[in-house]
């Protein structure tokens, strides 16, 4: 059953039409909990586009307008039932000034992927989990192309929520491209095999410096700050 939500912020009312407790942990994040509160001042100065990978219902890239009425917000969100809402939030709220693109972020150059559905709508994942088996098939981009087929010169904001996927992305991004990103926001999902540090280390590779901020109810998820020194 879907429900609409208010949420007050900036002095403008914004309305979220949501399914479950899922869909609202995602609101009460950015508006409750103010994960991204660090954040704030860099989306509000942004002079070049916004890409939110990972887009969801639109919380971040209506939080994201909000701050910054100029900006230029492109949101990725592969899995249909997200895409719609993210489609209807828009809608919903007059929002011009966010383009909704149907796609998954990979690191190749394939036009589809295989997303892994979780029960909660913000987990689905490009990573096959562990004992997970059910997928759908999705079309995917990947940055070099988002930015031909925008025409991007630079890229204000990288913001990332893709479940663990933010790993193999970074790790896969060449040169050139690291050079157009002046700002990075990433929300990690730490395991076994993929560590925050190692991500961080990567980062700071390509000329940015990180900032560490951890998520006070699970020490494996956190957000990074990553802003490009040479900017």
């Amino acid at each position: 059953m879907r429900k609409i939500r208010e949420v007050k912020f900036n002095n403008k009312i914004l309305k979220f039409v949501y399914r479950d407790d899922s869909d609202m942990s995602v609101i009460d994040e950015f508006f409750v909990d103010r994960m991204y509160r660090s954040v704030e001042y860099l989306i509000s100065n942004i002079k070049y586009p916004i890409i939110d990978i990972g887009a969801h219902i639109g919380v971040f890239s209506l939080y994201a307008s909000v701050l910054c009425p100029k900006s230029n917000v492109l949101a990725l969100e592969p899995e249909p039932s997200n895409f719609q809402l993210l489609k209807e939030n828009l809608r919903l709220n007059k929002i011009k000034n966010v383009t909704p693109i149907k796609s998954a972020l990979i690191a190749c150059k394939e036009s589809k992927t295989e997303l892994y559905l979780s029960t909660n709508t913000h987990n689905h994942s490009t990573n096959k989990p562990i004992n997970q088996s059910t997928s759908i098939t999705v079309p995917a981009t990947n940055l070099e192309k988002i930015i031909k087929q925008h025409k991007l010169s630079k890229i204000g904001i990288l913001k990332m929520d893709i479940e663990g996927a933010e790993f193999q992305i970074i790790s896969n991004i060449q040169y050139p491209i690291f050079d157009l990103i002046q700002n990075m926001v990433i929300e990690y999902h730490e395991t076994e095999k993929n560590k925050r540090a190692d991500l961080e280390n990567t980062i700071r590779s390509h000329g940015f410096s990180v900032e560490h901020f951890p998520n006070h109810f699970d020490k494996k998820l956190g957000l990074l700050i990553a802003r490009n020194k040479r900017k």
